[in-house]
């Protein structure tokens, strides 16, 4: 009898060894957890960007060089057309900031959709946005070039962004806030619709603004920022039209599975037709969004998000900001 009770003995601690480790793995998931919740989600914040004084000069840019390097703009204005100079054009850029604390692993982006003619002072930058669009960046993503120099996107030059302080273009962005409206997560005021193309202002407050860097996906000849904001949101809002991939309200914000780059790729692919691959993100971009199927007024079923009227519209967002200055 003594014998069976010590053979039996290890057995029994073999047993429990599984639930040691099982609590173990618990532990670093709810470790993870914490150090998610204060540094992998940004929370929107409409005071201006903390600059971050760690940011280092040499910090690593996406190789996006090589198609611009190709660029010859000497004679872009002899060769540009009547349908190229278009007043109303909207480019369609991407901007890319790492988060704080996050050893610049992390990053938050948002889209600037700013009209052409916001861009008339400087002939040179849109001399460079032409030829980009032309030569480098390949069509929408339902209809992808067989050309392999061509890419989804390409990084403009930090010093041709830098100077373009025309607050004309509209700010895309979306973060985490204590408010349940539909799309209170992603701000929507003055200064979001006039926003300069040089701002290194994020709509979330731990984003490092002078690490921005800006990317050039495409261009619309008809969808402004305000409609894509509408397009983004009018689902959310009015019964008509389906929800855009989710509500995008500040508590609908989850930093791995509905965060600031599910709501960037929501807008590039589902609203402008645009790749949604990114510079470079990791794990910060985990989520292939699933665009909702429509119905267009000619009656075909699209599967893209469709811009509401803008009265059905204008209370919702009202409703949003409050909430969200109610949480300030």
């Amino acid at each position: 009898t003594t014998m069976m009770s010590a053979s039996s003995s290890p057995t029994t601690s073999s047993n429990h060894r599984p639930t040691v480790k099982a609590l173990l793995v618990l532990a670093a998931v709810a470790c993870l957890g914490v150090i998610a919740r204060y540094n992998l989600r940004g929370d929107i914040s409409s005071q201006p960007l903390r600059l971050s004084t760690s940011y280092n000069d040499n910090y690593e840019l996406l190789d996006t060089s090589g198609p611009l390097d190709r660029l010859n703009t000497k004679n872009v204005a002899e060769q540009q057309t009547s349908e190229t100079n278009n007043d109303n054009e909207y480019f369609v850029f991407l901007q890319k900031f790492p988060l704080q604390n996050t050893w610049q692993m992390i990053f938050h982006t948002e889209v600037v959709v700013c009209p052409r003619k916001s861009f008339h002072n400087d002939a040179d930058f849109l001399s460079t946005l032409d030829q980009l669009l032309a030569e480098t960046l390949s069509p929408t993503t339902d209809a992808p070039s067989n050309d392999s120099t061509k890419v989804p996107f390409v990084q403009v030059p930090v010093e041709k962004w830098t100077r373009q302080s025309n607050s004309k273009c509209v700010q895309l962005g979306y973060g985490g806030a204590a408010c349940p409206s539909a799309c209170c997560g992603s701000p929507h005021g003055n200064d979001n619709t006039n926003y300069a193309l040089n701002s290194r202002h994020a709509v979330i407050g731990n984003a490092m603004g002078d690490a921005k860097q800006l990317f050039l996906y495409g261009a619309s000849d008809s969808i402004n920022g305000m409609d894509a904001y509408r397009a983004v949101c009018g689902g959310s809002t009015t019964k008509a039209m389906p929800t855009c991939v989710s509500k995008w309200a500040g508590t609908d914000y989850n930093p791995l599975t509905n965060n600031c780059n599910t709501f960037t790729s929501t807008i590039l692919k589902c609203v402008y037709g645009l790749s949604d691959a990114k510079p470079n993100l990791g794990i910060s971009d985990m989520v292939n969004v699933a665009c909702p199927m429509e119905k267009r007024d000619d009656g075909m079923d699209v599967q893209q998000c469709l811009i509401s009227s803008q009265t059905s519209l204008s209370d919702a967002a009202d409703e949003a900001m409050e909430d969200v200055k109610k949480e300030e």
